[in-house]
């Protein structure tokens, strides 16, 4: 059986996603591992040893009773059988111990509530969810707090045209299949981005003859800007999950980074569904 992990610190925005989680596991017949991180405020110098042993432990107990409480709201809202839900505690630094965790389970996918950035830093340095989809091995599933708990219905792919795109469609599509979901892949290019005809026909003629008998769709435009055109396009045809691809990216890139997946997932007003390509 497959297998989604859920990191909670049993907020609201998490108690809200996790509903999602739930909703996502029964459609794929899934197993749920809720993971709960914790951490500790900075430790003096001064401090002793045995200490600060002791705060961890203090602070993993707590972790501990909060995630049993955590768990029973989780079945309640979902109605998955207990059987099907575990949980774990664990110490470390969020964002990095989500995705190990994941990779020792062999998590089919993760799923995470996000508040989007709410300040300076956020955008900055980037949420937690920003950071777990860069490193996960598997798609990363980002329900924002404002994203309505219904079954998708709709998945728009917004495709950059970049490598493979007939695997990466193939991905989403399987991702869709359990929820009898429609896929639209869109590709959006601005009027400045030189030679890109004859490319993009190239590939909408691969992506049609290759899907040709599937529920999906293509569309192709031409706007001034890349996010100012897809979100346009997101509030006209109201899609129920956008899925983003990601890319590996330079220092340089990353420090001056301004991409549509940043934008996205920091100003999230929909379930956001990522992958690597």
């Amino acid at each position: 059986m497959k297998t989604i992990l859920f990191p909670t610190d049993f907020s609201n925005n998490a108690i809200h996603a996790s509903e999602y989680a739930g909703m996502i596991a029964k459609r794929m017949n899934a197993n749920v591992v809720l993971l709960n991180v914790y951490t500790v405020p900075t430790i003096s110098e001064y401090q002793l040893p045995n200490e600060i042993e002791n705060f961890i432990a203090i602070n993993k107990n707590e972790a501990q009773h909060n995630l049993e409480e955590f768990t029973k709201v989780f079945l309640k809202n979902t109605g998955l059988q207990p059987d099907r839900v575990s949980s774990r505690v664990e110490y470390g630094f969020v964002a990095d111990k989500i995705v190990d965790i994941a990779r020792v389970i062999d998590a089919e996918v993760i799923v995470m509530g996000t508040k989007g950035a709410t300040d300076f830093w956020d955008r900055w340095l980037g949420t937690n969810a920003q950071k777990v989809m860069k490193q996960a091995d598997c798609p990363v599933w980002i329900v924002p707090q404002k994203a309505s708990n219904r079954y998708p219905q709709h998945f728009l792919y917004a495709a950059d045209f970049k490598e493979d795109e007939l695997l990466a469609t193939h991905k989403i599509m399987a991702m869709a299949e359990p929820f009898g979901a429609k896929c639209k892949v869109v590709h959006i290019h601005d009027y400045f981005e030189p030679n890109v005809g004859h490319k993009i026909e190239a590939t909408e003629n691969q992506l049609h003859d290759e899907f040709e008998k599937d529920e999906i769709s293509l569309k192709t435009l031409n706007r001034a800007g890349i996010i100012e055109g897809l979100e346009t396009y997101i509030h006209t045809n109201k899609p129920d999950v956008l899925v983003l691809a990601i890319h590996e990216k330079s220092l340089f890139e990353r420090i001056f980074d301004t991409s549509v997946t940043k934008h996205f997932v920091q100003e999230a007003n929909l379930p956001i569904l990522t992958f690597k390509k």
